[in-house]
C-alpha cells in the first residue's frame, strides 16, 4: 500500500530559476515557436562532443576495474593535483587535505550552504549570479543579498555596494570568478 508523503514546506519553497524557465518555454514551445533550451549547460546538445582521448581514457579506466566508489572527499591523488594546480596557475596554496572533490558545482554550492548558513544568517552574492546560491541560501534558513556587478564595467563587482550591505548578519561573500552567468573574470 502507497502513502502519500507530503514534501516539507523547505521544499515546497525553492525557487530554481535555471529549471523554472521550462516550464514557461514548453508552454511557449507548444505554440509552435523553436525554443532553444540554454538553462542548464549542456554542451553535447549544441555539438560540443566530449574529446576523443576523455572518452577513451574513461573506458580505459573501467576496463582497468577504476569505476568504485571513491572517498567521499575524493581520490587522495586528484586534491594533490589541484592543490598543485592551484599553485602553479593561481598562486594560491591550498593544502590536499583542504580540498573536496563534488560531483558538480549544485553539490559543493550545497555543501558550502549547509556548513555556513543558519536561519537568519545573510550570504552575499553577485547580481547576477548563478540561480543554486539564492535557492540553497534559502534551502538553510538564510537571506541572500545581492551586491551590485557593472556590466559597462565588464561586470566588475561594485565594492562600495558591497561594502554597504555587510552586516552583523553576513555570514559570507559569494565571489564567483568567471562569474556565471557573465563571464567576468574579476581584477
Amino acid at each position: 500500500m502507497l502513502t502519500k508523503v507530503e514534501a516539507t514546506e523547505r521544499v515546497r519553497k525553492i525557487e530554481y530559476a535555471i529549471r523554472d524557465v521550462v516550464v514557461h518555454a514548453k508552454q511557449v514551445a507548444k505554440t509552435g515557436k523553436k525554443i532553444y533550451y540554454l538553462n542548464i549547460g549542456d554542451p553535447v546538445a549544441f555539438d560540443f562532443d566530449t574529446p576523443q582521448h576523455i572518452k577513451q581514457a574513461l573506458v580505459r579506466a573501467v576496463e582497468e576495474g577504476s569505476n568504485f566508489y571513491a572517498p567521499s572527499e575524493g581520490l587522495p591523488e586528484l586534491r594533490e593535483a589541484i592543490s598543485q594546480k592551484e599553485k602553479r596557475i593561481n598562486s594560491v596554496e591550498v593544502c590536499p587535505d583542504d580540498v573536496i572533490v563534488t560531483s558538480g558545482i549544485s553539490e559543493g554550492i550545497q555543501m558550502i550552504m549547509a556548513a555556513l548558513v543558519d536561519a537568519g544568517d545573510e550570504i552575499l552574492l553577485p547580481g547576477p549570479t548563478y540561480p543554486p546560491y539564492i535557492s540553497y541560501a534559502r534551502f538553510f534558513g538564510g537571506k541572500p543579498i545581492t551586491y551590485e556587478t557593472i556590466e559597462k564595467d565588464g561586470w566588475q563587482p561594485n565594492v562600495d555596494d558591497m561594502r554597504r550591505k555587510i552586516s552583523k548578519k553576513t555570514r559570507g561573500i559569494v565571489i564567483i570568478n568567471p562569474n556565471n552567468p557573465c563571464r567576468a573574470l574579476y581584477e
